[in-house]
């Protein structure tokens, strides 16, 4: 079926109720009608592997330039087309009444089956060749733990027909507007109507250099070219390289050794410039009343919806070396995304002011982002300093170890190693205490830790479900404690370190009234500082309660 005729007589098969639920409860398919995906994946599929096995292709044919057999390039090629064939075959998909349903996969069979009811999300990405062959890609979302699905589990089809995604959504939607809720938004690439809360700004990219985005690329491509016979030796003799490591070496070590790492890196930041544009080029942050619309990508264009019902607070992330040039990003805390996961970057790295203005945006309060918070105590400071200096003393015994193998001639190098070492620790420890608090702000909790990944997390007191204390045996001689909220949205807990013993109950109980009371007392938080006050609850617990 082509794309136009999907479009048009799509809307008549959603309607068949030829597939309907049995009393038993099953979907009964027998007389269901099937749409395949468009015939123009058979184009997108292949051109996306190929660009993505590139490298493995521009490798082989260098250093196969002398061969005259290139069975290994054309049978890759065939087995790329193979593949595209026996995905757009096994995959088709039903739209109906009561459910929709996705079939894929031969080998191994996968049937996705959705209720209408639960659709709370239809999302659309496009790459650039589903641009240029216009088809995109659809994924329904449920938020029920979407994102912690694997590929088998998720309904999403590569890649239906340009003309017939706004009508497929406007059918898989239907039933929010039947309940008086307005799904509608505009083409986010159109850039019109609603509200803009951010875009992206070629400026942002001088972050990229202090993140490990560039890194990741760069041992990525150290490992492809490992596998490829002697392709780093050929890199490694070429022209510029040979020059550059000659004047290196005439600095004299350990100077050589700190150019070359300052050559790596900026190298590495060239790479993370780049895969930042291209992943976060054209971001937009759009205020649409119920939800948030995030688009991002050059080459693969994302949209994502996030439903502000479901969003619990937001995260600011500020990594120390971003923090120290005035960057950061933020992220959401909301329900339906797996443990440890994020709905979708709400902010990518920008300027500190950005993300805090983005955050009172969305938190539509400035207070939980700039209030002070309330520091711990001098034990919990102390014992930020033991424990940030241990990787210190360790690096201290290897030295001392390669001290007394290798005699004086290493006398240079421990010094130039260790002193900057002790240094650095001791302001990661002063940058930790810096960082350590918390606070109970318009009835939002608000934490914050780190150093080298600094965060400050704002929970809503609604999100959390429980509360968890813990002291080892070190923390309970120095009276501090951890607190730990739980959660059902973004990582599923989020914890104060090391503060006040006696006030921990107090502050769960500050934010969940009653928490305390099932034990006969009632702690209440000392807002203004002090002793936390223990009370009795106005009606003792029932027997059994």
């Amino acid at each position: 079926m082509s794309a136009p005729q999907q479009s048009q007589q799509e809307p008549q098969a959603r309607r068949n109720p030829a597939a309907s639920t049995s009393a038993r409860g099953t979907l009964d398919l027998s007389d269901a009608t099937w749409h395949r995906l468009s015939w123009r994946m058979l184009l997108v599929d292949p051109l996306g592997m190929i660009t993505r096995l590139s490298p493995i292709f521009v490798i082989s044919l260098w250093l196969g330039t002398n061969r005259d057999n290139y069975w290994f390039e054309f049978g890759l090629l065939g087995l790329i087309m193979f593949i595209a064939l026996t995905r757009w075959i096994s995959t088709s998909y039903y739209i109906g009444d009561s459910h929709i349903v996705l079939r894929k996969g031969i080998f191994t069979r996968n049937q996705v089956t959705i209720a209408r009811e639960r659709i709370r999300s239809v999302d659309t990405e496009s790459d650039l060749f589903h641009r240029l062959l216009r088809v995109s890609i659809v994924e329904v979302g449920t938020g029920q733990q979407d994102s912690s699905k694997d590929a088998a589990g998720r309904f999403r089809l590569d890649a239906i027909a340009s003309s017939a995604v706004m009508p497929l959504r406007e059918e898989l939607l239907r039933h929010m507007r039947a309940a008086g809720i307005d799904p509608d938004h505009p083409d986010l690439q159109a850039g019109h109507a609603g509200e803009d809360i951010a875009r992206w700004k070629l400026s942002w990219s001088r972050f990229a250099p202090f993140s490990p985005i560039g890194f990741g690329v760069l041992f990525s491509l150290w490992l492809i070219t490992l596998q490829m016979g002697d392709m780093q030796q050929r890199l490694l003799e070429l022209g510029p390289v040979v020059s550059l490591r000659a004047e290196f070496t005439e600095l004299g070590q350990p100077r050589t050794l700190i150019a070359e790492a300052l050559c790596l890196w900026l190298v590495a930041g060239l790479f993370g410039m780049v895969a930042y544009a291209i992943r976060y080029g054209k971001y937009a942050l759009i205020d649409q009343g119920r939800v948030l619309y995030v688009q991002n990508g050059i080459l693969r264009r994302k949209h994502i919806a996030l439903d502000k019902q479901r969003l619990r607070g937001v995260e600011m992330r500020l990594p120390v070396f971003i923090r120290l040039i005035g960057g950061g990003r933020l992220e959401p805390i909301m329900t339906g995304t797996k443990r440890g996961g994020n709905a979708s970057t709400l902010l990518p790295l920008a300027p500190r002011r950005d993300v805090r203005r983005v955050a009172e945006y969305v938190l539509d309060d400035e207070a939980p982002v700039r209030a002070p918070l309330r520091k711990h105590s001098a034990a919990a400071m102390r014992r930020r300093i033991t424990r940030g200096l241990i990787p210190f003393w360790f690096l201290l015994g290897l030295a001392i170890l390669f001290r007394l193998e290798r005699g004086e001639s290493v006398d240079k190098w421990i010094a130039w190693f260790i002193v900057p070492a002790l240094v650095f620790f001791l302001l990661l420890s002063w940058d930790r205490i810096r960082n350590m608090g918390h606070n109970i702000v318009g009835g939002r909790l608000v934490t914050s830790s780190g150093s080298l990944q600094a965060k400050r997390s704002v929970l809503d007191a609604d999100g959390i479900i429980g509360w968890q204390v813990s002291q080892n045996p070190l923390q309970r001689w120095a009276k501090v404690a951890n607190v730990r909220a739980a959660t059902p949205a973004g990582q599923g807990v989020y914890g104060i370190i090391d503060m006040q013993a006696d006030e921990a109950w107090a502050l769960a109980e500050a934010i969940t009234p009653g928490i305390t009371a099932e034990w006969g007392t009632i702690a209440r938080y000392p807002r203004g500082g002090g002793a936390p006050i223990i009370s009795a609850p106005a009606t003792s617990p029932q027997p059994g309660a």
